[in-house]
């Protein structure tokens, strides 16, 4: 089961439409998590190379309980209201 989640970001004005899997990770109203958006799960930044596998490595994502991979794919900032960037 995905949920589509929007999240506030507590360092930025920004908020965020968030496809979660909630039978893998519950997440409620309310609750805090920190998320990290990178282009590399390699933990010396070198690219990936198009497909995941941890084979035996560490990687970033040994560092998280949940991870997801994916694009960003519409950003949008509506300045005359006041409002917060949207990542979608």
């Amino acid at each position: 089961l995905v949920n589509r989640s929007e999240a506030r970001c507590e360092q930025f004005d920004m908020l965020m439409e968030l496809d979660v899997a909630t039978d893998v990770y519950p997440i409620h109203t309310g609750e805090n998590f920190t998320m990290v958006l990178t282009p590399t799960l390699n933990l010396d930044g070198t690219p990936d190379t198009g497909y995941y596998t941890e084979a035996g490595r560490k990687t970033l994502a040994g560092k998280y309980d949940y991870v997801m991979h994916g694009k960003l794919y519409k950003i949008s900032e509506d300045s005359s209201s006041g409002h917060a960037t949207k990542v979608l």
